[in-house]
């Protein structure tokens, strides 16, 4: 009897261990470890999304990088390591030696960056709106880099002599002020233009690219917004053209014309020049002359007829005429 309950006991010992260590590693060691491996997923997966997203920024960057290449292999400004403000004036002049009445330049300093300096210059004047236009279309399309702010523009009429004739002739004009900064001493690579030979870019006999023609402003300006549709005053009669307005006609011929303008006789045909316009018909038969006058933005068709003949002496009364018959 003895040892049956030995046996119970030992074998109550044994489950009661194997019970016991079930449960331990149910309840006790596999969480732990499960945690352990999740945590080891987690991580897993962590790593897997970071080598993902380093895999697509690594791809943005390069796209980027790629692009910023074409950029600076397509770039056709140069930015000189040294440049001296005479230089700068000197380039300013060769662009300014017609269409300006004056062009003063004046340099206020130098602007000292981290980067790059530039000699800031403050520039008035007055001139034509064309040669203005054509000034800033240079200097901003120039292989130099070149920047032009505040710039400002006023209308102004001017009364000028003529130096062949002596006469005195109106002047559409523009006074202007703007600054001007010109950029040098940046990095050296800056200074050159430098790219492969297979870029497939077309370069001049320079080496520099060329830019299409597309891709730039008008070197002309379409209108000038400066110059009045209608002008307050006519301008003088510089070149002491006919004025069919004033001058008499006197005469019709088959060569023209005939104005008679202080002493002097003038013969005039279809096409010719008088003052503000043209003459656009010499009608014989019914002894007139039609002129296209532009007043100062005022188109108009002046009819001058002949004051001579038969209707001319019987509006004197000095002759009578019968109606005309249809």
């Amino acid at each position: 009897m003895s040892s049956f309950l030995s046996n119970v006991v030992v074998l109550a010992l044994c489950w009661l261990l194997v019970t016991g260590a079930g449960i331990y590693v149910t309840y006790v060691r596999q969480p732990e470890t499960l945690e352990q491996l999740q945590k080891a997923e987690q991580v897993a997966r962590m790593s897997q999304a970071e080598f993902t997203t380093l895999r697509v920024e690594e791809q943005s960057a390069r796209e980027m990088a790629d692009d910023a290449l074409r950029r600076w292999s397509a770039r056709y400004k140069v930015i000189p390591s040294n440049l001296s403000s005479p230089e700068v004036i000197g380039q300013l002049n060769d662009l300014t030696q017609r269409g300006f009445k004056n062009f003063d330049v004046v340099l206020d300093g130098v602007i000292n960056a981290e980067d790059f300096k530039a000699y800031r210059f403050t520039i008035t004047g007055t001139g034509y709106f064309s040669s203005l236009y054509r000034f800033i279309w240079d200097v901003e399309n120039s292989r130099q880099l070149f920047r032009i702010h505040n710039l400002k523009l006023s209308h102004v009429d001017r009364m000028e002599q003529d130096r062949e004739t002596g006469k005195e002739r109106m002047e559409v004009l523009v006074s202007f002020s703007m600054q001007l900064e010109a950029y040098f001493g940046s990095l050296p690579d800056m200074s050159r233009l430098s790219r492969p030979s297979d870029d497939g870019l077309l370069t001049d006999d320079q080496g520099l690219p060329v830019i299409p023609a597309h891709v730039l402003p008008d070197r002309q300006p379409a209108l000038n917004p400066f110059f009045p549709i209608v002008m307050e005053n006519l301008p003088p009669n510089t070149y002491d053209l006919v004025d069919v307005e004033a001058d008499e006609l006197v005469g019709l011929t088959g060569e023209g014309a005939i104005f008679k303008r202080g002493d002097a006789f003038r013969v005039l045909q279809t096409g010719d020049d008088v003052y503000l316009g043209k003459i656009i018909e010499v009608d014989l038969v019914r002894q007139r002359v039609v002129a296209r006058l532009n007043k100062g933005g005022i188109v108009d068709e002046v009819e001058v007829h002949l004051q001579t003949g038969d209707r001319y002496r019987q509006a004197l009364g000095t002759l009578e005429l019968a109606p005309l018959s249809e």
